[in-house]
């Protein structure tokens, strides 16, 4: 008996280009309703980001590890294997790469739905009410002085409870502003050791989310659920293009590069965990940072929000006070200074092209997504900072 040919009910080759055409037609109509219709953004940001949030960073929260990391290696693994199997199997790689080409497709979706559009989101500052201070050099000083204070309040209150005292995209070239890198401009050695124990894996996540969420009952915009920041297994590439941390906007995870000095990770972790409330401005999350540090219980992060505060403000002090600056700095503490020339020191270590390029890229990114000045946008948290103080 003769075998009827099989009838063939639909085309897939154009169910696969309809699904291409369908999904980025999508995401870009998310993006120019974000860039164009002012009340779109906050809308999204309020309701069905918060939901996608709340769904995705509690599944992500399931992992131990960086699900976005196993993701980034396991996929392109996944694909070449794949790959290899067809080729060995004498079988066209046409249907593979038109699979590949979907799920390209669909995470720059994922992207514009829990990160591109919140670029567009009201400010954290125009929502509690701060206004960036400018070209207030007095107030500057004031301030700077007022970080040293608290560094050496720090410093004396670890030394009297003998190093019991704790209990627990960003880039770091981009924080250093001209003259000097992320921790300071000159470099004093310092010769005592430090007197705070830094947290790190499963106690700085606790104390990382318990600082979030104090801030959120001072901050009504910051309130809502935190899953724990997760530390890279494998930092070095971030330390090579001088990141500190990021915000994984397919898994809703907020990961730091787990090998810079100490003091940073409070500070990274805070800031990465801001994004998850839909506020993407860098300068913002910094800012945030610093609040949810400083206003934590735990000493190492307050010390961290303190040295992060230093060195942005301190940045801004050399420019237009040199004198006053290295002041200040010559006064500080010891293990402080030895904490700001170790870091100095790591991040020498990976000024290379590749951090160069990494500049270039994330320049590139920000002012694509409305952020004029680029990489100098992360300087702006010393005029929300100083708004901060004259608040205070």
């Amino acid at each position: 008996m003769k075998r009827k040919p099989e009838v063939k009910t639909k085309d897939s080759s154009k169910a696969w280009l309809a699904a291409i055409i369908i999904i980025n037609a999508l995401w870009a109509l998310l993006a120019v309703l974000a860039r164009r219709i002012p009340d779109f953004a906050p809308f999204y940001s309020n309701t069905v980001y918060q939901l996608l949030q709340g769904i995705l960073s509690r599944f992500s929260n399931l992992f131990p590890f960086s699900l976005s990391e196993a993701l980034l290696y396991a996929l392109p693994v996944a694909f070449v294997i794949a790959l290899v199997v067809k080729i060995a199997k004498k079988k066209s790689p046409a249907g593979l790469f038109k699979t590949a080409a979907i799920v390209i497709s669909s995470l720059l979706l994922i992207y514009q739905l829990n990160c591109g559009i919140n670029y567009y989101n009201i400010s954290f500052a125009e929502k509690e009410g701060f206004s960036q201070v400018t070209n207030d050099k007095e107030l500057l000083l004031e301030f700077c002085e007022f970080t040293a204070a608290k560094l050496h309040e720090s410093s004396a209150a670890a030394k009297n409870i003998g190093n019991g005292a704790a209990s627990g995209a960003e880039n770091v070239s981009a924080a250093a502003s001209g003259t000097e890198n992320a921790s300071g401009v000159a470099s004093d050695s310092g010769n005592a050791n430090s007197t705070i124990k830094y947290p790190d894996g499963a106690e700085l996540a606790t104390e990382a989310i318990k600082a979030m969420e104090k801030l959120g009952t001072i901050y009504p915009s910051l309130d809502g659920y935190y899953p724990r920041p997760k530390g890279l297994i494998n930092s070095r590439p971030f330390s090579n293009m001088g990141v500190t941390g990021i915000y994984s906007p397919f898994t809703i995870e907020a990961n730091y590069n787990s090998e810079m000095t100490a003091y940073n990770l409070p500070f990274t972790a805070c800031h990465e965990l801001s994004h998850l409330r839909g506020f993407m401005n860098e300068s913002e999350a910094n800012f945030i940072a610093f609040l949810a540090c400083i206003n934590s219980d735990n000493q190492a992060f307050q010390r961290s929000g303190y040295l992060l505060a230093w060195t942005y403000a301190g940045n801004q002090l050399y420019k237009v006070d040199r004198e006053a600056f290295n002041r200040l700095r010559t006064s500080l503490p010891d293990d402080v200074k030895k904490e700001l020339d170790e870091n100095n020191q790591f991040w020498d270590t990976y000024e290379t092209k590749a951090s160069e390029v990494q500049d270039s890229v994330n320049d590139a990114y920000l002012k694509q997504h409305g952020i004029a000045e680029g990489i100098q946008s992360y300087g702006r948290v010393v005029g929300l900072m100083l708004a901060w103080f004259a608040a205070s």
